[in-house]
């Protein structure tokens, strides 16, 4: 069953309200054995609040869009660090991307997630997929393109439950983002949409240290991974 919590348009004043009010969709009862993965880099406040208030475990994925040659904010796809790629063809298709830009674009953003994953987690053991249950969390989704990468990349990791919770999804791509978990859970789904950061009233960069230093405070706090 698909789980879907959707109200009236919301304006948030940040995302670590975002993240609050996405942890209260998500039964302590349900989840607090999960591993909550977050895409960084604004992902990961959403992520920390919500581990933080379920007793959930927290890491990172780092999925990276391809973008667009002339339009650098439309997402072509996106890559994981290992490679495994995710392409929306009829963006392609209608913009004509050749497929050598689409290899470039490929082996650069892999190496960005690669170097994502060192910089932030500093080695650290990556968590067991296998068997748990996943939380997926970003600040927003406007394509999808990186939520679809990094889900086709945990399937085949074999959780035992994929859910996804994120502040808002477009609402012409629900339909699309529903068929990649088993779960979805969301605080709007917005006919009009323009970018993530119109729902938020503070949306500020999040930087690399930002990132290191939340995940670090969150590992020394004494949370164990499943």
């Amino acid at each position: 069953m698909k789980v879907e919590v959707a109200g009236a348009s919301v304006f948030l004043r940040n995302r670590r309200e975002a993240g609050s009010l996405l942890a209260e969709r998500l039964p302590v009862s349900k989840y607090s054995n999960a591993l909550v993965l977050a895409i960084p880099r604004g992902g990961i406040v959403i992520g920390c609040e919500i581990a933080e208030r379920i007793g959930a475990s927290l890491d990172i994925v780092a999925p990276r869009k391809l973008r667009d040659p002339t339009e650098p904010e439309l997402a072509i796809g996106a890559v994981m660090h290992d490679g495994s790629l995710f392409l929306n063809q009829s963006i392609i298709m209608a913009r004509q991307v050749s497929i050598h830009y689409i290899e470039q674009e490929r082996k650069l953003q892999m190496q960005e997630s690669r170097r994502r994953l060192q910089e932030y987690r500093n080695g650290k053991e990556f968590p067991r997929i296998s068997g748990t249950d996943i939380i997926l969390t970003d600040d927003g989704i406007a394509t999808g393109a990186t939520i679809i990468a990094a889900a086709r990349w945990l399937r085949a990791e074999r959780p035992r439950r994929l859910t996804l919770a994120v502040p808002v999804i477009p609402l012409e791509i629900t339909n699309t983002i529903r068929q990649e978990v088993d779960d979805v859970i969301y605080l709007d789904s917005p006919a009009v949409f323009y970018g993530i950061g119109q729902f938020y009233r503070s949306f500020e960069q999040v930087t690399d240290t930002d990132v290191k230093e939340l995940l670090q405070k969150y590992w020394e706090s004494g949370s164990t991974q499943p």
